[in-house]
């Protein structure tokens, strides 16, 4: 039986679906893919939850490193599938590419 749920990296259950989801107030950034695979970066905070979407682009992403480096991508995503991931204590940034040249990709931070 489905439970409405997801599952975000960590283990923790979310709500099904980012309409579901608590976003924290004025917490929202977008970068553009520019060309397809050019590394890209969001400033995150340690131990926060994020959900991010890539707008008609695949998504690579990495708290390691640079995904162009195979070894560091740790979360992927089709383009416009939404995934919830939680970020590491003492992480402050989020790589990624996306897999298609001149689309959006947007994250917001969720509430606790």
């Amino acid at each position: 039986m489905d439970s409405g749920y997801q599952i975000d990296n960590s283990g923790n259950r979310v709500g099904a679906g980012v309409q579901a989801i608590n976003p924290v107030a004025a917490s929202g950034q977008t970068v553009a893919t520019g060309t397809a695979g050019d590394d890209k970066t969001f400033t995150v905070v340690g131990g926060a939850r994020y959900v991010l979407v890539g707008m008609g682009t695949g998504i690579l992403a990495s708290i390691t490193g640079v995904t162009s480096t195979a070894a560091n991508i740790e979360w992927f995503a089709g383009a416009n599938v939404p995934m919830v991931v939680k970020i590491p204590e003492g992480k402050t940034t989020l790589y990624l590419e996306g897999d298609t040249s001149t689309k959006n990709v947007h994250l917001a931070r969720l509430a606790d």
